[in-house]
């Protein structure tokens, strides 16, 4: 079977990655000649002959030819996906036994992995089989993974990362049964434009379905008439072992939508006792005398979520892409919480020097590191007495890496 993968980031490459792995042939393409394929360079592949690359324009009759296509969420309201499915040929047009499985969908500005997994946990706990993966850039292989994943084995139920950016893109692809709506926050703005409009993106994606929707958030109160059936949630008041009050409110989401499902109560929380924190996601760590705390928080409400629950004196922050502008917000909060040291490490990117700019104009006084090695961030660390640390912001890999060496 030639699959064919329109579009080469991060969900692309991935879609790429997993089909090769399975034995597919397959043909991907990408108009950008400057694309960054770090993620197909860096995976080991045994059968590389079984892939026809194409950089810097797409070959469509190659593409229309294929048995079925990927094609990149990025690029779903395109012409060329438009063709795609008007042809017949998109690919979960062609492998639909994943349509055919009880689908949990859970999005959001903030908590969407946690949140899911902790669905997922419980469901795995009472003896379903559970599968789970989606948003590539959240650490999960990617939403085609899980498409091939879902069609080639049996499963109860399916857990969805959904990024925000591709809500209309996953909303075609899979056949949801319920949504899980963490909250609505400011990020990647320079997709939505407006927090109003992300607002009515998230009213089309819960349009006619079951929703569980955070009862603390003003925007999906005004979106709440769209589902079918919403229901809301506030704050769990059960042992939850993970760091922050924001936990607490994924965890309630997890719970009301397990219990929609049919979940007992009791088994519910017996097994969100014994969840721990994902890989990657906000953990508490003691470290010789001092304590730390380290996750993504690749945006201002994140980072405000974490630096609201205690006081830091030094924050060690991963920088976003230099198109990200709507995360430099994060350094406008940083100023007003003026932690003792800030220091910045190239996150996503090495914009440690914009970063820098953006502190002076913001007319920041406080003292500034820029440290650019991790072996160098763990000296530092290292240094430090009775301190109180927080490593956060943008680099999801870079911070778990950090993570790890100092648990370790």
């Amino acid at each position: 079977m030639l699959v064919s993968v329109v579009g080469l980031g991060v969900e692309g490459q991935k879609a790429t990655i997993s089909l090769l792995k399975r034995g597919y042939s397959v043909y991907s393409s990408d108009i950008n000649k400057n694309i960054d394929l770090k993620l197909l360079k860096e995976t080991p592949l045994t059968n590389t002959d079984k892939l026809d690359l194409e950089i810097g324009s797409h070959n469509l009759d190659k593409i229309y030819k294929a048995d079925a296509v990927s094609v990149s969420p990025s690029l779903f309201n395109k012409e060329i996906c438009k063709n795609v499915i008007d042809r017949g040929i998109f690919i979960s047009d062609i492998l639909t036994k994943h349509k055919d499985i009880k689908t949990i969908a859970v999005t959001g500005t903030n908590g969407k992995t946690t949140t899911s997994h902790m669905i997922y946990h419980i469901l795995k706990n009472q003896g379903y089989k559970v599968v789970i993966g989606g948003n590539g850039g959240g650490g999960f292989s990617g939403y085609n993974d899980l498409l091939l994943e879902a069609n080639e084995n049996e499963y109860d139920y399916m857990v969805i990362e959904v990024c925000d950016m591709t809500l209309a893109f996953c909303n075609y692809v899979f056949d949801i049964d319920m949504v899980v709506v963490t909250n609505i926050g400011c990020d990647h703005m320079n997709v939505h434009g407006t927090i109003e409009h992300y607002t009515e993106e998230v009213g089309e994606f819960i349009k006619n379905k079951p929703a569980i929707l955070n009862w603390n958030d003003e925007n999906l109160m005004k979106i709440k008439g769209e589902s079918s059936d919403p229901l809301f949630f506030d704050t769990y008041n059960h042992p939850l072992n993970l760091f922050g009050k924001f936990n607490l409110q994924n965890a309630e989401a997890a719970r009301v939508a397990c219990n929609k499902l049919g979940i007992d109560n009791k088994k519910i929380i017996d097994a969100l006792e014994s969840f721990e924190s994902v890989e990657g996601r906000t953990i508490k760590i003691k470290y010789k005398s001092n304590e730390i705390v380290s996750g993504k928080t690749d945006n201002v409400d994140a980072l405000k979520a974490v630096l609201e629950e205690e006081r830091f004196d030094i924050l060690i922050i991963g920088t976003p892409r230099k198109n990200e502008s709507c995360r430099y917000q994060i350094l406008d909060y940083i100023k007003d919480y003026s932690p003792d040291t800030l220091i910045i490490f190239p996150g996503l990117e090495d914009t440690t020097y914009e970063y820098g700019q953006y502190l002076n104009n913001l007319g920041y006084t406080h003292d500034v590191l820029v440290i650019k090695k991790i072996k160098d961030i763990i000296k530092y660390i290292e240094s430090k007495k009775e301190t109180k640390i927080f490593i956060g912001g943008n680099g999801q890999e870079k911070i778990t890496e950090i993570t790890n060496l100092l648990k370790n």
